[in-house]
């Protein structure tokens, strides 16, 4: 299949750089740490618009039910009731689960939805490191334990967790239990947990070519089934009764253009009509990206493990990502661990950065409490240069993550 060899090998790895006692005491500090200061974030303010967008969401679903959410979309509402924005729901089925016991918890605890939307991200973010180090230590593939001290104790994460609220971290905990699940057991729980992954957002399935074909052939379609059936069985019965609406909402969905990487060079120096044409091109083109790299790594006759895959696939995805929004970021945090120490500095040092700007002009100063972009005007003046520069890190990173997946031996 692709020309793949009928049994390609797994790269050996030259030397095992493992983790001391004490850096994994301090990783695990630093990840219950991170934790704490995330539920402390979410208790004390209300978070960004995506926040708003989520409460927004279980209203509407409670009073017309999920047919009327995709049909109508997310509408938010001032205090006397007016509506001042709206916006499509484009998340899968599955996720209305999630809100409903989202909704469940808030009644029977007082707490809003928002807090423990929060919450579930920072437990996930606390999983993400677990599993990432079991990860690790199942391939022998060496790290930096800075740079995984550093993936326990992102600011990135402290902040999109502990402040954003939206279900990105949730996702990312689910797709590295894929990977963690790859090789130790069957290939349909694996599957399952990829179609978890893409039942809160649907953009893990665009991993799911490499994770397959890092698989032998028997594997793989075992795998790609179970993958399909959890996500067809979470999207039920709304899958089937109105399929044309998911495939436009979910399927269909691009995010917001002009804002992020080339996408916002182009809208910056180039003319709305080809601002237009690349908005048009770029999401094809990025796929048809995805999908080259991801043969690519799986028809060498030594093949990268596939934490390495996945990670430069993720830094692959938001370097040339068309259409963007800042929690996007937590798509790369976990695989972070693959850097070197001076890289991770570089990445969550920016990163937070970004991030901090950001809120802070959305929340109109600090302390923040709630960072509304609809009704603020945040991307533009010093945050254009600050993006840039987050930006051209990240396309850095992608390049030296590139250069360790052809020789994955490479050590720091």
């Amino acid at each position: 299949m692709f020309g793949m060899p009928a049994a390609p090998v797994l790269i050996p790895v030259a030397r095992s750089v493992g983790l001391s006692r004490r850096w994994l005491e301090a990783i695990l500090i630093a990840a219950i740490l991170s934790f704490a200061g995330k539920v402390v974030i979410a208790s004390r303010t209300f978070g960004s618009t995506d926040a708003l967008f989520w409460e927004a969401n279980l209203r509407q679903l409670r009073e017309a039910g999920p047919v009327a959410l995709y049909e109508s979309g997310t509408i938010l509402r001032r205090d006397d009731g007016t509506p001042y924005h709206t916006e499509i729901f484009n998340h899968p089925p599955f996720i209305l689960r999630l809100l409903s016991l989202g909704g469940w918890l808030s009644d029977h605890t007082g707490q809003p939805l928002r807090f423990w939307l929060r919450v579930m991200c920072a437990l996930a973010d606390l999983a993400s490191t677990m599993l990432i180090l079991a990860i690790i230590r199942g391939t022998q593939l060496p790290i930096s334990p800075v740079a995984m001290f550093l993936v326990a104790a992102s600011p990135i994460s402290l902040l999109i967790s502990g402040f954003h609220g939206n279900t990105d971290p949730i996702m990312m905990a689910l797709l590295v239990l894929t990977v963690y699940l790859m090789h130790r057991g069957p290939p349909w729980l694996a599957g399952g947990a990829l179609g978890l992954a893409a039942g809160i957002k649907i953009v893990p399935m665009l991993f799911a070519p490499a994770l397959a074909l890092s698989l032998p052939g028997g594997k793989r379609a075992v795998f790609l089934a179970g993958a399909i059936g959890v996500f067809f069985v979470g999207s039920l019965p709304i899958v089937i009764e109105h399929p044309g609406l998911i495939w436009s909402h979910v399927f269909g969905y691009s995010p917001q253009t002009g804002i992020w990487g080339i996408s916002r060079l182009v809208t910056a120096f180039a003319t709305q009509a080809q601002a237009q044409v690349y908005a048009h091109l770029a999401k094809g083109v990025l796929l048809l990206v995805v999908g080259t790299v991801s043969v690519w790594l799986n028809v060498r006759r030594l093949q990268p493990p596939i934490i390495l895959q996945c990670g430069l696939l993720a830094f692959v995805l938001i370097s040339l990502a068309p259409g963007f929004g800042v929690q996007y970021l937590a798509w790369l945090v976990p695989w972070a661990c693959l850097l070197s120490w001076r890289q991770a500095l570089a990445f969550h040092g920016t990163g937070g950065l970004f991030l901090t700007w950001f809120y802070t002009r959305a929340a109109h100063g600090f302390p923040w409490y709630l960072a509304n972009t609809v009704t603020t005007q945040v991307w533009n003046g010093p945050l254009f240069y600050v993006g840039l520069l987050c930006w051209l890190v990240i396309g850095w990173l992608t390049i030296s993550i590139l250069k360790r997946a052809v020789d994955p031996r490479k050590s720091y």
